[in-house]
C-alpha cells in the first residue's frame, strides 16, 4: 500500500464492495424541527450546488446546502468552463471577476493538443482552437480555464451576497418526502449533533455516487464504465521546458505506452497528470494501488522530463472512473426530490461537458421554483426540470462520449454518436418540449441548431446580438435577461408591448430597432438576427430560453399572451 494519499472517488459497478454512503433510516421522533427552516435544501455544495443555491438566491429564495467535506475544492476536477457556463456568470455579475481569474493562469483563446510526450513530443492533433471572432459572433462570453479548487472558493466568496448559504461539514442522513415538503435530518460530522429542518424541496447535487439518485430507484443507463483513470497531483518546475503549450488547458498524451493528459496551473509550476492507460497495467487501477514510485515513473514516460531535474512531488492521487451515465428522471416519483449534476448523469472529460451539464440544470432549475414558491407558476412547471434537462444530459454525455471514442480510443471498434462541432453543444442544445408553447414553424424534434444560424423558436436560446444603451454603453441582448419573462418586439407601437403590462407576472418588455429606447439596435441586426417579421414578438424566460415566439396578430393580444404564459408555467 502506498503511503501518498490516496483517493477514492471512482463509480462502483452493481454489487461491487467498494464503499458507497448510503441514506439510514433515523428515528428522529425526538428531534426538534428548526424553528428556520429553508425553502429550499441542497446536498452538496461542489460547483454545481453552490451555482444552484447563488441562483436561487438570484431569484430571491433562500436555501441551505450541507456538505459533508470539510471546505471546498482542495484538488483539481474540471478545468474547462463552456460559454453557457460563463453566460451564467455573465448575469449573475460575476463573469470580469473569474476571467481575472483565468487570465492570470491561461490563454483563454488557446485550444487542446494532443502529442506524444509533453516535452519534445510531436503534436499528433490539435482540437477546439477557438477563432475568438467566430465565437463573438454568437456570444457576449469567452470560454475560461479554471481548476475547480479556484472556482469554487470564489463562488463561495459571493455566495453570501445572493442569501444562499454553504455548511460544510455536515452529512444529510436521512430525508423522507412528504405531501407537503421533505424532512430532512442533518449530522454536524465534528460534533455529532443532528438536526431536524422541514423544507419544501430538496435538491441533491451528491455527485457520481448519489445516495439520493439511489435512495429514489432512479435508475442511469449508458456506455457505462469505460476505463479506471488516475490523476497525479504534483507539483515541479516545468516552465523551461514547456514553451508556448503552457498556456493550453489540457495537453492530451498518446504514445505506445500510455494514454493520459496534463492538466497545468500557474504557467507550468504544476498540476495534475491523468492516465488513463499504462503499459504493465492491463487491468487498470484499483484504489491505492499506485505507489510514489510509479508516479514519478508515469510523470517522465507522459512528459519527457527526469523527475528530479524539475523537482517533481507528488501531492496526492485519486482514482476515479471514465463513465458514460444518465439518469432516466430527474426527480422524485413525489415531485419534491431533484438530482443534479454528477448525480443526474456523467460523462468522460473529453470536451469538458460535465459540470458544464449541471450548472446549466441549475441554471434551469432555479428560476422555475423560484416561480413556484413565489406562486407565480403552478407547481407542475417543476415537472418539466426532468423533461427538460434529461433529454440534454442525454445529448451531452454522448458528445463527450464521441470525442472520447474520437479523440482518446481512436475508434477501437467502440460505436458512438456523430460528434457535433464544439459551438452547437455548447449554445445550440433545444428543448423539444417542456416549459414552452409548441411552435409550428419548424419540426420540434431536432434537438440541436447552428447558434450562427439558430432557428429562433422556442426551446432555443436567444440569439446574442449587440445594442446600445442610453449613455452608449455597449451591451448584449443577454444583458437584458434577468428575473423577469422579457418580451422582445421590432416594432415600436406593437400592441404586444401593451399586452406585457396587463399579465399577471412581471414581463420586460422592450422595442429593438434602429431608434428604439432605452436600447437602441445601432446595426439592424435583430430581425436578422432573431427571424422576426413586422407584429410578431418573443418571449423570452429568465434562462434565455425562448418561450414563445408570439404571431402577428389584428387583435386579442391581451388575450392570447395570457395563454401562452398560462401554457409555459402549467397554470
Amino acid at each position: 500500500m502506498s503511503t501518498t494519499k490516496q483517493i477514492d472517488e471512482t463509480i462502483p459497478l452493481p454489487g461491487s464492495k467498494r464503499t458507497t454512503f448510503d441514506f439510514g433510516f433515523v428515528d428522529h421522533s425526538s428531534i426538534p424541527f428548526e424553528n428556520a427552516s429553508p425553502p429550499v435544501i441542497i446536498i452538496g455544495s461542489s460547483m454545481v450546488g453552490m451555482f444552484m443555491g447563488i441562483l436561487l438566491g438570484y431569484h430571491g429564495i433562500h436555501s441551505i446546502s450541507f456538505d459533508r467535506h470539510p471546505s471546498t475544492a482542495i484538488h483539481p476536477r474540471a478545468a474547462l468552463f463552456l460559454l453557457r457556463t460563463v453566460e451564467v456568470l455573465r448575469q449573475l455579475g460575476l463573469e470580469n471577476l473569474f476571467i481575472s481569474e483565468s487570465e492570470r493562469n491561461f490563454d483563454l483563446d488557446a485550444g487542446m493538443l494532443v502529442v506524444e510526450k509533453l516535452y519534445q513530443g510531436k503534436t499528433i492533433a490539435a482540437y477546439q482552437e477557438s477563432d475568438p471572432e467566430e465565437v463573438a459572433q454568437i456570444t457576449p462570453s469567452k470560454r475560461l480555464w479554471l481548476t475547480q479548487e479556484m472556482f469554487e472558493p470564489l463562488l463561495h466568496k459571493n455566495a453570501a451576497t445572493f442569501g444562499a448559504q454553504q455548511r460544510f461539514g455536515q452529512v444529510v442522513e436521512w430525508y423522507e418526502e412528504m405531501d407537503d415538503g421533505v424532512i430532512v435530518i442533518v449530522r454536524d460530522t465534528h460534533t455529532q449533533e443532528a438536526k431536524k429542518y422541514k423544507t419544501r424541496y430538496l435538491i441533491a447535487a451528491d455527485g457520481n455516487r448519489s445516495a439520493t439518485r439511489r435512495n429514489e430507484n432512479i435508475q442511469w443507463r449508458g456506455p457505462g464504465n469505460l476505463a479506471d483513470s488516475i490523476s497525479i497531483n504534483f507539483k515541479a518546475d516545468l516552465v523551461p521546458y514547456l514553451g508556448t503549450r503552457a498556456v493550453h488547458g489540457v495537453t492530451y498524451i498518446m504514445n505506445a505506452d500510455f494514454t493520459g493528459g496534463f492538466r497545468l496551473d500557474t504557467g507550468g509550476k504544476g498540476g495534475f497528470l491523468i492516465v488513463s492507460k499504462a503499459k504493465g497495467r492491463a487491468a487498470g487501477f484499483e484504489p491505492d494501488s499506485v505507489s510514489e514510485h510509479e508516479a514519478r515513473q508515469m510523470f517522465k514516460a507522459c512528459s519527457g522530463i527526469d523527475a528530479e531535474e524539475c523537482g517533481f512531488e507528488v501531492d496526492f492521487i485519486s482514482y476515479w472512473t471514465v463513465a458514460a451515465y444518465n439518469a432516466d428522471e430527474y426527480n422524485s416519483k413525489g415531485g419534491r426530490v431533484f438530482i443534479m449534476g454528477d448525480a443526474a448523469h456523467v460523462m468522460p472529460p473529453s470536451g469538458g461537458m460535465g459540470g458544464n451539464t449541471g450548472v446549466a440544470d441549475a441554471y434551469n432549475l432555479a428560476w422555475k421554483m423560484a416561480y413556484v414558491l413565489t406562486n407565480k407558476a403552478s407547481p407542475n412547471l417543476l415537472k418539466t426540470d426532468s423533461q427538460e434537462r434529461q433529454p440534454a444530459g442525454e445529448f451531452s454525455m454522448h458528445q463527450a462520449f464521441s470525442r472520447l471514442v474520437n479523440r482518446v480510443f481512436h475508434g477501437k471498434g467502440l460505436e458512438c454518436e456523430k460528434e457535433l462541432p464544439d459551438l452547437i453543444c455548447e449554445l445550440g442544445y433545444r428543448y423539444t418540449s417542456g416549459a414552452m408553447v409548441p411552435s409550428e414553424e419548424n419540426d420540434m424534434e431536432r434537438s440541436y441548431e447552428n447558434p450562427h444560424d439558430p432557428y429562433v423558436l422556442p426551446g432555443g436560446r436567444l440569439p446574442h446580438i449587440w445594442l446600445a444603451g442610453e449613455d452608449g454603453e455597449k451591451l448584449s441582448s443577454l444583458d437584458l435577461i434577468e428575473r423577469n419573462f422579457v418580451l422582445f418586439t421590432i416594432d415600436a407601437g406593437s400592441p404586444w408591448l401593451q399586452a406585457s403590462e396587463k399579465q399577471g407576472i412581471s414581463i420586460n418588455a422592450y422595442p429593438i430597432n434602429s431608434s428604439s429606447q432605452p436600447y437602441l439596435d445601432f446595426d439592424s441586426s435583430a430581425k436578422k438576427a432573431w427571424k422576426l417579421k413586422d407584429g410578431e414578438a418573443l418571449v423570452v424566460r429568465p434562462d434565455g430560453i425562448i418561450a414563445w415566439k408570439a404571431p402577428k396578430m389584428t387583435s386579442g393580444h391581451d388575450e392570447q399572451l395570457a395563454e401562452a404564459l398560462r401554457i409555459v408555467l402549467k397554470g
